[in-house]
Order: C-alpha cells, then structure tokens, then sequence
C-alpha cells in the first residue's frame, strides 16, 4: 500500500545519515541532492518526476548517503520496503544485475560528483576555475570598457553587473580578482567622491582599468593551456628560486631598450655583478634551470669589443614573470580566503653595503665588523668562533 507525501520549497525529505525506512518514487516536482560540507550542504545533482529513491536499497545500505531536499512544490509517493523488496526477487537474475550495476555507476558518479565539489568548495578559487574567473574580467572590460593603447578602462558599476549577468560570475569573486591586479599594479582603481558636493565624502571606486589588456589575457591563455595539457603542470607552480632569477634578470635588462625582434641585451660580466649585489651567483646553473621551464638565455661572443652579451626575448620572459606573480597572489588568495591588498609584493633584498663591514661565511651576507652572529642565517662569525675556541682551550 501506498502513501502519498507533500513537500513545501526547501523541505527535506530525508537527510544524510537517517536510516532507510521506505520507498520513495518522484510524482511531480523536484529535488535537490546534497551532502553536508563545512557547515552547508552543496548540491551534487538534482532529479525529478520519476526517479525512484532505492539505490541504497539495493546496495544493501541501512542509511542514506546524501540528503534530498525539496527544490519546489514536490510530491512523492511512499511504498513500503518489504514490497519493493519482493517485486525486485521476483526479476530475472540479468535485470537484477543490470539494476545493480546502473546504481553502482550513478553511487560512482556521485561520489566523484562530491569530491569535485567539496575540493572546489574549499578555496575561494580553485585551479579550474581560475582561466574562467580571469577571463570573465578580460572579456567584460573587453566588450564594455573604452580601449586606449594597451589599456582598457570601464566603469565599475557596468563591469561587475555585466560580469555578472551575462557569465554568472560572482561579483565577490570578480572584486578579488581585481584587487589582485591592483596590487600586482596591473590595474588600478579610478576613485570619485561618494557625494561630488561634499569634498570630504569618504571616495568610491568609479572606474576600473587594466594597464595592459593583453597581458591579461596571456595569462588566463597561459594558465588554461598548461592545466589541460597535464604534462607540464610545474609552470603552474612556481619555485621560489627560479621565480628570483627571473626576477632579478628581469630588472637587470630594466632599461635595456629591446630589438625590432623583442630581443634585449646586456653585457653578460654586468648581468653577473648586478646578480652579486643580491647575493647571487650567477653562471650557467641559472640559465640551465630556466630552460628547463622553456626560457632560453642566448650567449653572444662579439670580438670587436671582447664581450659576451647575454640576450633573451624580454616578452616571454616578462609574460610568465607576469603569471608567476598573479598565481603566487591566488594562492595566497586561497589559503587567508581573502586578499590583502595593502601587503606589499615580496621582492629580492640586495645585500647590506656596510663600510668597514665582514662578510658572512656561510651565506656571504654582509654585516657589521663587531656582530658575533649573522643576521641573515645565524651563523657565527670567524671573530666569534675564535672567540668560542680560545674558552674551550
């Protein structure tokens, strides 16, 4: 015999963990499966007139997996589990199996379903969707923004609803993402009075521009295309010393003005001391790990004046310079779940020029004659250690 059930709008049908008592089949309606995840359920599927709720019936499992929620007005019917239980003997063997083997898949993809989910629950913006979110601002400034040059200015106000309303992007999401350019000093905010009237009103952001719209745009290209390839996912995870070589590189070649080509270069002893003033040796041991990410160094004999250039393609260089700092910000973005705009961008420390000053042995930091201990890695100095030498004697 059975029973007939209503459900109002957000109304549970039964929730995860409850034991399995019945038999409940779909009338009309529909309902929203979900599971329980830091301190919210987050939807995996949802399903309606029709569906039968015995999969962990079938299983042999004594209590639900998921809960169901009601998505709107829904009706179900109740069949009692003694009477499913005889109807489903009574089939041959194969359409047994068959049924069997059909909820094992759905309880599979479910479960692969829950595990996408929960992992993209648990960051503010998970790798998949990074391309996506970045490309989100690229096409919105693109298609509502005012293009001069290289940049690309929109108002504030249109950016984020069209962002919003034409690819369902979050407007939290897409405010963070900014805040990221504009700390990266890849954007910045146009402010304007909250009250024109009154020239003490706290300001507001009227406009949103992006210094260099291409650049953007090689990011989230760079970012999609080495996540999908699968092979070379490493460039996606910058190391600290290879991300300082480039960076120091970078700066050496700051005023170094590029060829038709987009090739620059600089005497190859200049780049070196430049490198020494950071505490850096540099030699072929940098240049061979860089070319292990794809960036190629060329080193160029020119007899006439007895040099050896070091030369590079600056935009390459500077294009993944560029996506290394925004992904180092994105996870930094996922692990305080917000993003501190006001914290200042980590950069090489040149070492400490000190008249009169010793150099460490260990990590060749430069530091005052009387110090006993390096400040930088702790050490003792020679004058210390002959110091502890001549009291052990």
């Amino acid at each position: 015999m059975s029973n007939a059930r209503q459900l109002k709008r957000g109304e549970f049908l039964f929730k995860e963990s409850d034991k399995i008592q019945t038999v409940y089949i779909v009338q009309s309606g529909q309902l929203s499966l979900q599971f329980f995840k830091n301190k919210k359920n987050v939807e995996v599927m949802t399903v309606s007139t029709g569906f039968v709720f015995a999969d962990p019936i079938v299983l042999g499992m004594p209590q639900y997996t998921y809960s169901a929620m009601a998505s709107q007005e829904t009706k179900v019917v109740e069949i009692p589990i003694e009477a499913f239980r005889s109807q489903y003997e009574s089939f041959h063997q194969i359409y047994k199996t068959f049924i069997k083997t059909s909820i094992e898949r759905l309880k599979w993809a479910m479960t692969e379903i829950k595990n996408k989910k929960s992992d993209k629950d648990m960051v503010a913006c998970a790798a998949e969707e990074i391309p996506r979110v970045f490309g989100v601002v690229f096409h919105a400034m693109k298609h509502k923004g005012v293009i001069e040059g290289a940049s690309c200015k929109v108002d504030w106000a249109t950016f984020r609803q069209y962002s919003q309303r034409i690819f369902g992007e979050s407007i939290k999401r897409i405010e963070q993402v900014t805040q990221i350019l504009v700390k990266l000093k890849l954007g910045e905010y146009i402010m304007t009075p909250k009250d024109e009237d009154d020239v003490m009103s706290k300001p507001e952001i009227a406009a949103f521009k992006i210094n260099d719209l291409a650049a953007l745009e090689a990011f989230f290209e760079f970012y999609q295309y080495y996540y999908y390839k699968g092979n070379k996912q490493n460039l996606l995870k910058p190391d600290e010393i290879n991300f300082n070589v480039l960076n120091i590189l970078l700066m050496a070649f700051q005023k170094c003005d590029a060829d038709k080509m987009g090739i620059v270069s600089r005497d190859l002893n200049e780049v070196t001391d430049f490198f020494k003033d950071y505490g850096i040796s540099f030699g072929s041991g940098q240049l061979t790990s860089l070319e292990a990410i794809g960036l190629f160094c060329k080193r160029k004999s020119v007899s006439a004046t007895n040099q050896v250039l070091l030369q590079f393609e600056l935009k390459e260089f500077q294009s993944l310079f560029n996506s290394w700092r925004i992904l180092r910000e994105v996870e930094k973005w996922n692990d305080r779940n917000l993003v501190d705009i006001y914290e200042q961008e980590d950069a090489p420390k040149k070492k400490m020029l000190i008249v009169g000053g010793v150099e460490c042995v260990s990590c060749k930091h430069v530091m005052i004659s009387a110090a006993k201990f390096c400040s930088e890695c702790g050490a003792k100095t020679e004058a210390q250690a002959i110091e502890s030498e001549r009291k052990a004697a």
